[in-house]
C-alpha cells in the first residue's frame, strides 16, 4: 500500500511539472491564436524551424519567415498576402505563459504606438 501511495504521487508531481510549458515550447509546432485587444478570427498556426503559416476560415493562407531575437522574442517577416501585408515585418514578444496559452504582444514596422495583444494556445 505504501509503495503504491509513493507510486501515484511521484506519477501525478510528473504530470504536473510535464505541463510548465516555457518559450522554447512555443518554436516549433501547431497553436491555435485569438486576438485580445482586436478583432483576429480563430487562426490556426503551423510554426516550423525557420517559417510560420496562418490560416483562418475563409481567408489566405499567410506565410512568414520566423526569426528568434531571444528565447521569448521573435520577428515575423510576411511572404505573401495583399500588398499591404506582404514584406510586413511584425516583432513578437511572448509576455507569459499560462498553462498551454502563451500571451504575446505585437508591434507592426511601420505602425508606431499600435501593439497588439493576443494569445497562442499549444495544439501540438
Amino acid at each position: 500500500m505504501k509503495t503504491l501511495y509513493l507510486f501515484t504521487l511521484v506519477l501525478i508531481s510528473s504530470c504536473v511539472q510535464s505541463q510548465n510549458l516555457t518559450c522554447v515550447d512555443f518554436k516549433i509546432g501547431t497553436f491555435k491564436a485569438e486576438g485580445i485587444n482586436y478583432k483576429l478570427p480563430t487562426t490556426t498556426v503551423s510554426r516550423s524551424k525557420k517559417t510560420q503559416k496562418e490560416s483562418a476560415d475563409g481567408l489566405e493562407t499567410l506565410e512568414a519567415t520566423i526569426e528568434w531575437k531571444s528565447e521569448c522574442n521573435y520577428e515575423l517577416i510576411y511572404l505573401n498576402g495583399s500588398p499591404d501585408m506582404k514584406g510586413q515585418k511584425v516583432s513578437v514578444e511572448i509576455i507569459k505563459i499560462e498553462g498551454q496559452k502563451a500571451i504575446c504582444t505585437a508591434t507592426v514596422e511601420g505602425m508606431p504606438g499600435i501593439n497588439l495583444n493576443f494569445e497562442m494556445e499549444k495544439l501540438k
